[in-house]
């Protein structure tokens, strides 16, 4: 693996990022009642983790937004595996300007995203040598800490700002047996959890389909079954298997509309800097709570790794082939039929770029007016870099990179300022 995969995450999150290595846990978590975050309610925001196994409400005071185009990244200080401090930065294309949004001292930022209203950051950091959960609002105000732990990872903020979904381990290091797959309603505190049942699987959160419906990875150990996707509904608990794969190179998002889910899958694939990587490779779409599937794409010899909804009419996707042809890597757009097929981007030899790996919205690749994406280069000879674009095509500009290579830089997502 790339020592460039954000490796100061906590061990947790980097075995979830695999979404192979896992075997554990049935989570099925009861429907709980449905509570309305009350705006610029009166409370004390507070920084300091709340006691073990408690969380604590959010204070979700509400700001008034522009309609500038603007970009949310993190970028941490160096060394690599201990930041001395980690910068949320926001960078606004029409003015060229970057603005920092909060620093933190000696931590990394493991996981951030953006509130589907573009008002919050949902950032998983470290508060007095504990994993935390906190958020921050967009301008740099209201930083509280609403959970700490001894290992979490996989949040997941449903798109009515109402649950967080998460799995945590419990302690620092410790093995997946001890996991939990949780929800936390954020306008109390409350969390629903569901511990490991060694006859059951464990759900990692990968994305919100509704306020009500989560897709979550069953993942199993190598060699030893398919990796699947399953659709859990958090008002009853129950889920059902969407599909299963058994190969490592296999994404899934869903429309703007929440009607159809997209998935893409290649044949040669595998972890590792020295796996092959190759086709053929295919995209497919299907009901988005189950049903048959239909290949609107197909490639006998390119490397489809990830896959993302732009827009209702446009995904986006990443080639990568490795050891085989790589005059096709990069980033492509295509229609949601299949057609269209269009390059936005070309790989540098060695280099590589990733989506968002932390979100699945829309807006955490692609402004909220659907005009810019953002990717993230890696380079492992040197400090990764941000790019920016126009979905209409012509050449990306770097807006954040470094000289030193040890800083890292990730994007977060997109809101308006």
């Amino acid at each position: 693996m790339n020592t460039h995969e954000y490796s100061s995450r906590p061990r947790l999150f980097v075995v979830i990022s695999s979404l192979v290595l896992l075997t554990l846990l049935l989570a099925a978590c009861g429907g709980g009642g449905s509570v309305t975050p009350t705006p610029g309610k009166t409370a004390t925001l507070q920084t300091s983790c709340p006691p073990k196994g408690t969380a604590r409400a959010a204070v979700l005071t509400p700001l008034a937004l522009g309609n500038q185009n603007t970009v949310v990244y993190a970028e941490s200080q160096p060394p690599l595996f201990n930041p001395t401090s980690v910068t949320l930065k926001r960078y606004t294309i029409s003015t060229r300007t970057t603005t920092d949004i909060v620093t933190l001292p000696n931590t990394n930022i493991y996981e951030a995203q953006i509130s589907a209203d573009g008002q919050w950051v949902l950032l998983h950091t470290n508060v007095s040598n504990q994993p935390a959960m906190q958020l921050v609002r967009i301008d740099g105000q209201m930083l509280q800490t609403l959970y700490c732990s001894g290992d979490l990872a996989g949040m997941q903020w449903s798109p009515d700002n109402k649950y967080v979904a998460f799995v945590d381990s419990g302690t620092p290091g410790s093995d997946l047996s001890t996991s939990t797959f949780n929800l936390l309603t954020v306008a109390t505190g409350a969390i629903q959890t569901k511990p490991h049942d060694s006859n059951h699987l464990l759900y990692i959160p990968l994305a919100w389909l509704d306020n009500t419906h989560l897709y979550v990875w069953t993942g199993v150990l190598p060699g030893e079954g398919s990796q699947k996707l399953s659709l859990l509904d958090i008002t009853t608990g129950t889920s059902k298997q969407i599909l299963s794969h058994p190969d490592h190179c296999f994404d899934a998002t869903h429309s703007i509309d929440g009607t159809q889910l997209f998935t893409s899958l290649a044949s040669q694939c595998g972890l590792g800097e020295t796996s092959v990587q190759g086709g053929p490779s295919i995209i497919q779409v299907q009901p988005a709570m189950g049903g048959p599937a239909k290949t609107i794409y197909s490639t006998p010899t390119e490397a489809i790794t990830a896959l993302r909804v732009a827009s209702s009419t446009t995904l986006l996707l990443i080639n990568r082939n490795i050891n085989t042809d790589t005059s096709h890597n990069g980033l492509w757009k295509m229609n949601t039929d299949g057609t269209g097929l269009t390059r936005l981007f070309s790989d540098v030899t060695n280099e590589e770029i990733r989506f968002n790996i932390f979100n699945q919205y829309p807006w955490s690749n692609v402004s909220r007016d659907g005009t810019f994406y953002s990717i993230t280069v890696i380079n492992p000879n040197g400090p990764n870099r941000l790019l920016l674009g126009a979905m209409n095509g012509g050449a990306p500009v770097t807006f954040a990179s470094g000289k030193e290579e040890n800083v890292e830089f990730y994007v977060v997502g997109w809101t308006a300022m």
